[in-house]
């Protein structure tokens, strides 16, 4: 046999061998090959419910909010919501609110109706111990009522008006009770300066 094909057929067998070694001191490897390629499952179309709860999810974190629970009715989403770590001031709570029921407007999603509820961390017992997660306020608004609002130029302190319903915790009641004082003191002094006004102008025309 010619020496050349004698050298070749041992450089096949040697390399041969060389390469199975390898290839065994290389066990990821192996079971690379040895797997399948991965194949990709076909996501499920978005459907026009989930897209619905997924823009309010997105607007309600935008304004500091939580989802309590999001239930599809005939009429729309019968939402309950929850605005944590608020503090307590009146001003303030019907400021957060008025923001979260913009934004869920603003997402088109029909709503059957909504229950806000607020929350703080900035009330101490009669002992002096913090208190957690403490309601300060509870508005609800049925779908009719929340349609009827114009959220891009309603009045926040106007919610004691339109609100179907409207709990103050006792600190806010406070407030609440102040605002309407003063309120009523200011329109008291306007009218009074009107009088006065009217009566020296009747005066001097005497």
């Amino acid at each position: 046999m010619n020496r050349g094909w004698v050298w070749a057929i041992i450089g096949v067998v040697i390399g041969g061998a060389i390469g199975a070694f390898a290839f065994r001191q290389d066990p990821v490897r192996a079971r690379r090959a040895e797997q399948p390629p991965a194949v990709t499952a076909p996501q499920a179309a978005e459907t026009p419910e989930e897209r619905e709860l997924r823009h309010l999810s997105i607007a309600i974190r935008g304004a500091g909010g939580e989802i309590a629970s999001a239930v599809l009715a005939e009429s729309g989403w019968e939402l309950g919501v929850e605005l944590p770590r608020r503090t307590v001031r009146l001003e303030a709570v019907e400021r957060d609110a008025l923001r979260l029921f913009r934004e869920i407007k603003r997402t088109g999603a029909p709503v059957a109706g909504i229950v806000l509820v607020t929350r703080t961390d900035e009330l101490k017992d009669v002992y002096g111990h913090p208190l957690k997660n403490v309601a300060i306020a509870r508005i609800r608004l049925s779908g009719a009522t929340f349609e009827r609002i114009n959220w891009d130029g309603f009045e926040p302190k106007n919610f004691a008006r339109v609100a179907d319903e409207l709990w103050l915790h006792d600190e806010l009641q406070a407030q609440a009770a102040e605002r309407m004082a003063q309120e009523a003191k200011g329109q008291g002094g306007s009218s009074q300066g009107g009088e006065e006004q009217s009566g020296g102008a009747g005066s001097s025309s005497s």
